[in-house]
């Protein structure tokens, strides 16, 4: 019996479309967006959204009766690996958008979706794509606000603090490196109701970006992924009304465990693109480059390193779609196939894109070439969705829990 690791054919045909998409539409400015001044790129960004909603994309994540796609873990890799290939940041930024509606679908609730999901649909058809971005992130709040070896209940995990007023919430505080913050209609973000309660108090709100006492802070100015618009965002006595909670008060925690295990297999598909991307360069470089009479690719060295990366690259993909399927079937989902998966695919990019370097040579390090912002790129997807550090210490951790085997 052969066991086979492939795509449905719905899901090739998205992967071409995207694919095509991302040749067409995104790789010819993504060059012009890495150069630009931060805070200067709204207007192009948003216009790629509307040509992103002609293809279904902004609706992909919202369940078909709704009107979306339907797809979930696996479809946002398909399209994130097709996007990261041609630019790492265009890849977050719509991997942001998808985010932002994670804890939505991960409730699970008809009401709360059709709510919040249905109007993504709509605006789509209109050619007006709404843009969502998600906030966990704080100043003084980073990775202990998932991880903390030594976690006391009283430790204030977050510091974005939401108070019930009547019919209302009122949001305070400020959150940081918040993707598509700066162009966004919608974000969920995740307050605490009682600072000494620990993560027992995190709830999760939607907040309309035009909210009186809402503003965008500082702009990020970042090393690589500067196509995707970073920033902090203020929250000045926001008033949400009750509708717009996401679940019970105190589930945000739990809402924030399942976007986890959805989203950071998509995030490894990010890194897993920017490494296929670099691969590729570095391929036909080394096919068309002469050195000693002849290409680069028939020298010995040359040889080593294309196979070590197509490896890598192949490896890194079965651990995506092994997360992503399991995220979307498993109930509730574990959280140790999706940080191997991030882990494994942002160090594979690393890697990769410091041999397609070296490959090239001296060309590789000039701008021009396209590799020196991949490895830019890369180094992002070791940092954000968990450190891979973090998400290591979760792989170690469900192991000694589970005494699993490998």
């Amino acid at each position: 019996m052969v066991l086979k690791f492939e795509l449905t054919e719905e899901l090739k045909q998205l992967r071409d479309a995207i694919r095509e998409f991302a040749e067409k539409e995104l790789k010819p400015v993504a060059p012009e967006l890495d150069r630009a001044k931060t805070g200067t790129t709204y207007e192009v960004l948003r216009g790629l959204f509307k040509k992103a909603g002609k293809l279904n994309l902004t609706s992909l994540a919202v369940p078909e009766p709704l009107g979306g796609q339907g797809y979930l873990s696996l479809g946002a890799a398909v399209c994130l690996e097709e996007i990261g290939a041609v630019c790492g940041g265009l890849a977050s930024m719509f991997g942001a958008h998808w985010l932002g509606q994670a804890p939505i679908v991960a409730t699970a609730d008809p009401e709360i979706m059709e709510k919040w999901l249905k109007p993504i649909a709509e605006a789509e058809k209109r050619g007006e794509p709404q843009i969502w971005a998600f906030a966990i992130t704080e100043p003084d709040v980073g990775s202990d606000a998932e991880y903390l070896e030594e976690w006391e209940p009283t430790l204030p995990r977050l510091n974005v603090v939401a108070r019930r007023e009547g019919d209302e919430y009122v949001i305070n505080g400020t959150k940081r490196f918040i993707s598509n913050a700066p162009i966004a209609d919608f974000i969920t973000v995740f307050a605490t109701m009682d600072i000494k309660r620990g993560v027992e108090a995190w709830t999760c709100f939607v907040v309309p970006t035009d909210s009186e006492g809402f503003s965008i802070g500082v702009v990020e100015d970042k090393m690589g992924q500067r196509a995707d618009p970073v920033s902090e965002i203020i929250l000045e006595d926001v008033r949400v009304p009750v509708e717009n909670r996401i679940g019970d008060e105190g589930m945000g925690w739990l809402l924030s465990q399942y976007t986890l295990a959805y989203s950071r297999g998509p995030v490894g598909a990010i890194a897993l693109g920017i490494a296929r991307g670099a691969y590729e360069k570095a391929l036909k470089y080394a096919s068309e480059r002469i050195q000693g009479g002849k290409p680069v690719i028939r020298h010995q060295a040359i040889k080593l390193k294309l196979a070590d990366m197509f490896m890598k690259i192949r490896a890194a993909r079965m651990l995506i779609y092994d997360a992503c399927a399991r995220a979307e079937i498993e109930y509730p989902p574990s959280l140790i196939e999706p940080s191997m998966a991030k882990v494994f695919a942002s160090d594979v990019a690393m890697e990769v894109a410091i041999e397609a370097i070296q490959i090239m040579g001296g060309d590789g390090y000039m701008k021009d070439m396209g590799v020196e912002k991949d490895l830019r790129d890369a180094k992002l997807t070791q940092i954000y969705e968990g450190t891979n550090e973090i998400n290591r210490l979760t792989i170690a951790d469900e192991i000694i829990e589970r005494r699993l085997i490998a």
